[in-house]
């Protein structure tokens, strides 16, 4: 507390501006509230505080142009047409499905009498992804014998023909070499990466096999 006359005076006139600034912030706000609405923003002066809004509208030209509005271009969508599906898949080979009802079924639910097939209805085309997966192919040859010689005392065998492996002494075959190939020079798979797809597909093959 001010312990001198001048200090009080001192004291009661910050006082007396604090409740001036108060005040005129009060009205503001209440002609915000219940006063006229307008565009224009009423800047009121306070003591001490600028006007954000002064610079601006010093400097405002008002002649200025309206700005331009820029077109932004539309995302075209390639519209579908008749016979699309059937174009993308003309390629691929076809196998159908036909669903049946089992003979146990086969009765009519009204009067209990046996249903006849009389045709049958299109329902929907559908493309089924099959997985590669391996298959172990033992080969065996025949053996072919002359009775006829060997009645002479000449027998004579033949053993039919076997192609010969891509690579001699080893479970490859042309299958797998071209797919090997073809996935690390055409679609550029390293081998490590394609060792754990051949372990996915139970074979431990080691990315140094494949490499020799």
């Amino acid at each position: 507390m001010p312990s001198t006359e001048q200090e009080y005076r001192d004291y009661i006139r910050e006082l007396e501006q604090q409740v001036r600034l108060l005040k005129e912030q009060v009205d503001f706000l209440t002609r915000k509230l219940y006063g006229t609405k307008s565009e224009k923003t009423s800047v009121l002066q306070i003591e001490g505080q600028m006007s954000l809004f002064d610079e601006i509208e010093n400097t405002a030209d008002p002649n200025a142009a309206e700005p331009s509005l820029i077109e932004v271009e539309k995302h075209l969508r390639k519209r579908k047409y008749a016979g699309q599906k059937v174009e993308l898949i003309k390629d691929l080979p076809h196998k159908k499905v036909l669903h049946i009802i089992d003979e146990s079924e086969m009765v009519c639910e009204k009067c209990g009498s046996a249903l006849v097939r009389v045709g049958e209805e299109f329902v929907r085309t559908e493309v089924q992804f099959i997985p590669a997966r391996l298959e172990v192919i033992d080969h065996y040859r025949e053996t072919y014998e002359c009775r006829a010689c060997r009645k002479k005392g000449t027998p004579y065998m033949e053993k039919a023909p076997v192609p010969y492996p891509p690579v001699m002494h080893s479970l490859a075959s042309a299958s797998t070499l071209a797919w090997l190939i073809h996935q690390k020079f055409e679609l550029g798979i390293p081998l490590y990466r394609q060792e754990k797809e051949w372990e996915a597909m139970g074979l431990s093959l080691s990315w140094a096999t494949m490499s020799n």
